[in-house]
């Protein structure tokens, strides 16, 4: 199920990969977009909706890695979505700041 929420959080094309921990383990898998709320991989779901998965970012152009928590949302042939879930104010915060530090790089 989508909630609202899902569309409270602009979506961001940046340059960027995770590696997702779930029922099963996927290294470096690129992030298709990406929002406050979430993230999208553009590639068929590997795992399945309700899944809760651990993943930590990896944003090459600011040489940082973020680990982060979710739930999978939406798992098809297309992608696979991912809700964040239990993040932490630091998590959040961090999140805000990198997603922001991209913006600026990429001049928007």
């Amino acid at each position: 199920m989508v909630s609202v929420e899902a569309r409270l959080h602009p979506r961001m094309s940046i340059e960027a990969t995770a590696d997702v921990v779930g029922e099963e383990v996927v290294l470096g898998r690129v992030i298709a977009d990406i929002s406050l709320g979430g993230c999208r991989f553009e590639a068929p779901g590997w795992e399945t909706a309700g899944t809760e998965v651990q993943m930590v970012f990896s944003f090459p152009n600011l040489r940082v890695n973020l680990p982060l928590s979710g739930v999978v949302v939406r798992s098809t042939e297309h992608d696979l979505a991912v809700r964040f879930s239990s993040l932490s104010d630091e998590q959040k915060w961090a999140l805000r700041k990198h997603l922001r530090d991209l913006q600026s790089q990429a001049g928007g």
